[in-house]
């Protein structure tokens, strides 16, 4: 039996309970940074302070219930994460429920330090043994960075989780660069959809004009994720 197929942290098909994948983000988290989740109750940081290192810059409440989501409609094929993060949580946990992801990320060294940990927790399994992670590195719209995503991804995916700069200029274009890519009925989702304050994100910004047709003149019905007033997951369904 090949590998990749007998390693726990590389099922051969994506697992189809989110319960059972989170339990897993659960230990992967438990080893990265202060081991912890945001929590509930979040201490934003001003714009000069440095926040903990959190072992996911996500709400454990949200990043579940939106597991839930992608499981109950059976977006299992292709996911496109824009941002890695600090250890590459949600590309873990996006391992676990879909077939392949596609990471673009400005930092190799980012990507480099996600597979070194990735195969110590999985007891020296690579990430790249079974071709279902890859990395784009380089800032995200870069053309030549487009070009690779698109190739990287083939076909179209089932979702597009836009994570990355956070600004609203960097933010709108990475919709403008990277919503294409997702098949009809899959979603377009962004992170840190509730904060309100504009020097950590610009996102909700983004998001009105998209849902109320501001931006290009279509209007794109959102669904939030919200557990706190500083975090959230927001997304629409393409058509």
């Amino acid at each position: 039996m090949d590998k990749a197929h007998t390693n726990k942290f590389s099922p051969s098909e994506p697992v189809s309970n989110a319960q059972t994948a989170i339990s897993v983000l659960d230990a992967w988290v438990a080893r990265r940074g202060n081991g912890r989740y945001f929590p509930l109750d979040l201490n934003v940081q001003g714009p000069f302070e440095i926040a903990p290192s959190y072992g996911i810059q996500q709400v454990r409440e949200e990043i579940s219930e939106f597991a839930r989501l992608l499981v109950d409609r059976r977006l299992n094929g292709t996911a496109v994460e824009v941002g890695l993060g600090y250890f590459g949580s949600t590309h873990f946990l996006w391992r676990l429920l879909f077939k392949n992801v596609v990471t673009v990320e400005m930092s190799v060294e980012r990507c480099r330090a996600f597979v070194d940990n990735f195969a110590d927790f999985a007891d020296g399994y690579s990430c790249g043994d079974d071709g279902r992670s890859k990395f784009v590195y380089g800032p995200s719209q870069n053309p030549a960075v487009v070009r690779k995503a698109y190739e990287a991804v083939n076909e179209k995916a089932d979702l597009l989780f836009i994570d990355g700069d956070h600004s609203y200029a960097g933010v709108m274009c990475d919709w403008l660069l990277y919503h294409k890519l997702v098949r009809k009925g899959g979603l377009v989702a962004f992170h840190d959809v509730a904060t309100p304050k504009s020097h950590i994100s610009e996102v909700p910004r983004l998001l009105q004009q998209l849902e109320s047709g501001e931006f290009d003149g279509v209007k794109r019905p959102m669904t939030r994720i919200i557990s706190t007033e500083h975090t959230g997951i927001g997304f629409y369904v393409c058509e």
